[in-house]
């Protein structure tokens, strides 16, 4: 009879600590909570660029998330003073010409683009655009 009631003491003294934990430290239960639930969620689908460069047609005006190294970088001035920065990304032996707002990666950086396809002007040999959205460096460079 004894050893139930120590248990039954343990058991009391167990649950008033998560409790007084949960009390006193919500908002960091929440974040941890938040971010394994994020480590659990499936990354976005990667479309190969190589698939995109084969047939920009197919992916013409859909979002797309790629995976390569930033080869180039460029930015032109209208004499508006208007800039237009791009950068190219290469993966699976192909290329995408990646068109942003703000700041250009640097060259030999590993990213995760996620963004629109333009498919490029027929005939013209010119790599598909991808209008940047969101952007991460993965592994590597």
């Amino acid at each position: 009879m004894q050893h139930g009631r120590a248990w039954l003491v343990v058991l009391v003294a167990v649950a008033a600590a998560a409790g007084a934990v949960w009390y006193f430290f919500p908002e960091e239960i929440r974040k941890v909570t938040v971010e394994a639930e994020r480590a659990l969620e499936p990354g976005p689908t990667i479309t190969p660029i190589r698939d995109i460069a084969a047939a920009p047609r197919r992916f013409d005006g859909k979002e797309v998330t790629v995976q390569g190294v930033v080869t180039s970088t460029s930015e032109l001035v209208a004499s508006s003073g208007q800039a237009s920065r791009f950068y190219t990304l290469r993966g699976e032996g192909a290329e995408v010409v990646v068109t942003v707002r703000d700041s250009l990666p640097a060259r030999g950086q590993s990213l995760t683009v996620t963004g629109v396809v333009a498919e490029g002007p027929p005939g013209k040999g010119v790599a598909p655009r991808l209008a940047e959205k969101r952007r991460e460096r993965s592994g590597g460079g």
